[in-house]
């Protein structure tokens, strides 16, 4: 009992690390990048993150080879909107790394779907590149085992990464039918087709040989994927969709998706939960002051779904699922 105890206060006394860098994406705006990793450098008393998480900020990474986690955020979301998904992924031993997606954040969205949809499986990609090649983090990262935790607009950068490509006919087809998924009404699909980008070839759309397993949550235009376009997915996936998603809902985007793949993914159909239910708790009271209505859309939980409950339960499935598949772990 007393070395259980010692044990436990010595994790509370250490922070996990994080430093945000800058990644270069040749012909493009750099991409500003949040990297957590585990380390043993005392923890603060105090936030010190522009998230509001108390991290050892820019502290060594470990004198190891670390499995990599890739995490894509949602439709102008950012990178620190999955903050301690990614902390419980360090915590575990990975070192994490979560990309805003330039022109489709928070506080920029500038770039058309025609351009963010095929600009975010890039920028996946670019951060692969810079820290299995730079000498700073390549001396720390096993190249050869990298997953991707992807929600929203995410999951749909991580269906493509792992070889996955929207048909967007079959999609147009689904929303002339199906007008209210958030795709539809918001006329995304329609902007696609308008660009000719039916017409790409399948290898245009971010595929990543690297990336050898998946975590994708309420996948963005689950609906346009068919079982030619999900052929080639070779990596293990782990599927996950709240019960009460309007914008994504289940049936035509994650359960759609679970029935076409090759093989049989991990399927987590969370009771209660909405389409917000993925993103980091508490939000910001800046938020609620600033835009009230919206706070009340993501942060806003139905009655009887507790959202810090289901992360400490998914973060801890997250982390053995890729436990299984990177590290080769028995559960």
């Amino acid at each position: 009992m007393a070395l259980a105890a010692l044990l436990l206060l010595a994790s509370q006394s250490q922070a996990t690390g994080f430093r945000e860098i800058s990644v270069e994406d040749s012909g493009y705006r750099d991409l500003t990048v949040g990297l957590w990793y585990p380390s043993e450098q005392a923890a603060p008393t105090e936030p010190n993150t522009r998230f509001g998480h108390a991290m050892a900020v820019d502290a060594e990474l470990p004198d190891t080879k670390m499995p990599l986690i890739l995490i894509s955020h949602g439709y102008s979301g950012w990178y620190a909107g999955h903050a301690n998904t990614a902390q419980a992924l360090a915590d575990a031993g990975y070192i994490v790394a979560a990309p805003s997606h330039t022109g489709n954040t928070w506080s920029d969205m500038s770039s058309p779907v025609e351009r963010w949809t095929l600009d975010r499986p890039r920028h996946m990609s670019r951060v692969i590149d810079t820290l299995t090649q730079d000498p700073t983090y390549s001396l720390h990262v096993d190249a050869d085992r990298i997953g991707v935790y992807g929600f929203s607009a995410g999951g749909y950068t991580a269906l493509n990464l792992i070889g996955g490509w929207p048909d967007l006919n079959h999609a147009k087809t689904h929303c002339d039918n199906t007008p209210d998924e958030f795709a539809c009404y918001e006329g995304l699909v329609d902007q696609m087709v308008n660009a000719n980008m039916q017409q790409l070839p399948a290898d245009s759309w971010g595929s990543d040989p690297r990336i050898k397993a998946a975590s994708i949550a309420a996948p963005g235009l689950g609906f346009a994927y068919t079982e030619q376009t999900l052929a080639e997915v070779a990596a293990p996936v782990q599927l996950w969709s709240g019960a009460l998603d309007t914008s994504v809902p289940t049936k035509t985007n994650a359960a759609s998706i679970a029935a076409l793949l090759p093989d049989q993914p991990e399927k987590n159909w969370v009771a209660n939960a909405g389409h917000f239910a993925f993103l980091v708790m508490p939000c910001r009271e800046a938020f609620k002051r600033e835009d009230p209505e919206e706070y009340e859309i993501v942060c806003v939980d139905k009655p009887g779904f507790d959202r810090y409950a289901f992360h400490a339960e998914m973060n801890a499935s997250m982390v053995r699922f890729f436990d299984r598949e990177l590290k080769g772990k028995a559960e």
